[in-house]
């Protein structure tokens, strides 16, 4: 009768407070408010004792006990007696409660939950634990059995890496009851923790490729640096090559590891044919069979050669890395598996694309400066190499061959004219002209230069005797005399050339200063002609460099110099009929 039962509404609002309180409801029926003993009478009850229940500090209930026979008040041995079996009803419903919520707990966590024997079977798994293991596992609970109560930590690896807790629950006399089992799936943990240490080891490599760089400089051997690094990085490439675009058009290897690099040079593969079956545009894994289509497509010379040095038929798989610059597929890197075709990750494919990524980008610096240094060492009207240029190969030459070259200065004659009548634009465009036909003139091996303005620099190497140079001079004079049009006229052009002979002992600027003065000597003598250097120029020179320097001294000094009159006599008369004024001057050659 009193389940179920809503205390306020019913009229026991006074059992509620006391309960709340912690106070008993104790006594014969008949002293009960009247609108409480209803319910009690109709069951028979004279006398009644009722204790409250607390569980975790909230009312769960009560308890009580009741005497139909007579009417009575219940001591306090009594009261007490009945407390303490509500306080033990009470810890019995607390530990009932934990164990409901603790069993809901573990069936919805994502840990996996063991219970086993001695023997390691399962006593208990809960659903987490089933769904993974659905074929049962195997712990080793030896190790936890050795040391009861304490926790002992066992790695699992297999498809998924589980970190398990075992622990060996002691019971009297430090028997074990059974062993508890907590797994933790740590696989994304393990792999991040693999993909930081990958990508450091990523880091690391990089860094040293750019002290490198540093310490030596930017050149080709980037090739090499960036290869060394992503095999150390990736561990399933074994080996490993670097194609580049060049100028003809084609891909050349320019670094390899596991191969032959010097017989892979000969290799030169066609846009559409280094290994992009699929004209892909980031790293991708190519297998066995795609390199056996990709081989088929070169003649048997290149694919005999990709055999035997490129080793082409032991790959099983390959790593294929476009290296973009500018929008054009300027390189690939390409790493090598020799065992299986599955041998690269994802990560594998990010950290090769992370190192093709820096490649593009050494590749343009190496761009850049190389057409610094095209900018530093070339005219830019011509685009021959200028004056810096052909000092540094002069001087080469003069430490390597000595007597046998000979430095040729050039000057254009009649170039001021055209300046004049057509502009500067019109002078520029004959000396380009001019530029070209010169360097069509000479050897292979020959250089020419353009000094600055009108000039040219031309250096002749290997030469057996001094004819030869003559040759050459007489076929860059005949190239000037050619009509040039500019514009709507023609001009007739001539030069002038200075030629010295390379002499052991002779700097660079000491050649140049001979041919110049042999140059000066051709201008002297009527232009559009040759003239070799001879000492006797450079005595010339030096006495009219005196000449003048004493000149301007007694010029600005007002001493010197005088006036002298000599008559001009009629020869018919014999009568002086002028005087001609004359300026004399203390150091004039008679």
């Amino acid at each position: 009768a009193l389940q179920n039962l809503p205390l306020r509404e019913a009229g026991y609002g006074r059992w509620l407070e006391r309960f709340l309180k912690d106070q008993a409801v104790a006594g014969p029926v008949a002293s009960f408010p009247e609108e409480e003993r209803p319910l009690l009478e109709a069951q028979e009850i004279q006398s009644l004792l009722v204790v409250p229940i607390g569980v975790e500090g909230q009312l769960w209930g009560f308890l009580g006990v009741d005497d139909c026979q007579r009417e009575r008040r219940f001591s306090g041995e009594e009261e007490a007696f009945l407390r303490a079996v509500a306080e033990a009803l009470a810890r019995t419903l607390e530990l009932w409660e934990r164990n409901r919520w603790l069993q809901g707990l573990l069936e919805a966590s994502p840990l996996y939950v063991a219970r086993l024997d001695e023997e390691g079977h399962l006593r208990y798994a809960n659903p987490a634990l089933r769904a993974a293991f659905p074929q049962g596992l195997s712990l080793p609970v030896a190790e936890a059995l050795a040391q009861p109560g304490r926790p002992r930590l066992h790695i699992l690896r297999g498809k998924e890496v589980v970190e398990w807790h075992l622990l060996a629950v002691p019971g009297p006399g430090q028997e074990v009851l059974e062993v508890l089992a907590l797994g933790l799936d740590v696989t994304e943990r393990e792999e991040a923790q693999a993909r930081e240490s990958r990508w450091s080891t990523f880091r690391k490599n990089l860094l040293r490729v750019y002290e490198t760089l540093m310490a030596e400089g930017l050149s080709d051997s980037i090739f090499g640096l960036i290869l060394e690094a992503a095999l150390d990085t990736i561990p399933a490439a074994q080996a490993g090559s670097v194609t580049v675009l060049m100028e003809d058009g084609c891909y050349h290897f320019v670094a390899a590891k596991g191969y032959d690099l010097e017989a892979l040079r000969q290799v030169c593969l066609h846009p559409e044919e280094p290994l992009s079956l699929t004209g892909h545009s980031e790293a991708q894994v190519f297998t066995r069979k795609d390199l056996e289509r990709f081989n088929a497509r070169l003649d048997e010379k290149r694919r005999r050669v990709m055999e035997e040095a490129g080793r082409v038929k032991e790959i099983q798989a390959i790593l294929s890395v476009p290296v973009y610059l500018a929008g054009e597929r300027k390189a690939f890197l390409y790493l090598d598996n020799f065992e299986r075709e599955d041998a690269f990750t994802p990560l594998d494919r990010e950290l090769a694309q992370a190192f093709a990524s820096q490649l593009g980008l050494l590749l343009r610096r190496l761009e850049l400066e190389g057409r610094l240094q095209h900018l530093a060492y070339h005219d830019p009207l011509t685009g021959l190499p200028n004056r810096l240029f052909f000092l540094e190969k002069l001087a080469q030459a003069l430490r390597e061959e000595g007597r046998n070259l000979a430095v040729l200065y050039l000057d254009l004659d009649g170039l001021k004219l055209v300046n004049d009548l057509e502009g500067h634009a019109a002078g520029d465009e004959v000396i380009r002209v001019m530029a070209a036909r010169f360097r069509a003139a000479l050897r292979p091996r020959d250089l020419v230069a353009r000094q600055g303005g009108d000039e040219f620099l031309v250096l002749l190497t290997g030469l057996r005797e001094a004819k030869e140079a003559v040759a050459v001079a007489e076929r860059l004079l005949e190239v000037a005399r050619l009509p040039c049009p500019v514009g709507e006229r023609v001009y007739h052009l001539s030069t002038s050339v200075g030629i010295a002979l390379g002499e052991p002992g002779l700097s660079p600027g000491e050649l140049l200063q001979r041919a110049d003065l042999a140059l000066y000597r051709a201008k002297g003598e009527g232009k559009d002609r040759l003239a070799f250097f001879e000492l006797h120029l450079q005595e010339a020179l030096r006495r009219e460099i005196h000449l003048l320097e004493a000149l301007r001294e007694d010029l600005e000094g007002g001493e010197g110099l005088w006036l002298v009159y000599q008559p001009i006599v009629d020869l018919a008369t014999g009568r002086s009929v002028a005087l001609e004024a004359l300026l004399r001057w203390r150091l004039a050659p008679p």
